[in-house]
């Protein structure tokens, strides 16, 4: 996925693995945008949920690993 900064305009690289942390995030906390920050100007750039997951198709929500180690199976 490519994103341009609002800022200073240079083109931004999303990695899929990226863009599924970011899906992961927005769909815990509930929220409608999540921030990339740009690595030139350290500016904070908002992608929908929308356009997250216009960028993966097949995302699947994944529980944190943190949630796995507070309740081992039995």
């Amino acid at each position: 996925m490519q994103i341009r900064c609002y800022s200073c305009n240079i083109p931004i690289t999303v990695s899929r693995q990226n863009v599924n942390q970011a899906l992961n995030i927005v769909h815990e906390d509930d929220l409608v945008y999540f921030d990339f920050r740009c690595p030139k100007c350290k500016k904070a750039n908002r992608v929908s949920k929308e356009q997250l997951l216009h960028a993966a198709p097949g995302w699947e929500y994944e529980s944190s690993n943190s949630e796995k180690k507070k309740n081992p199976k039995k």
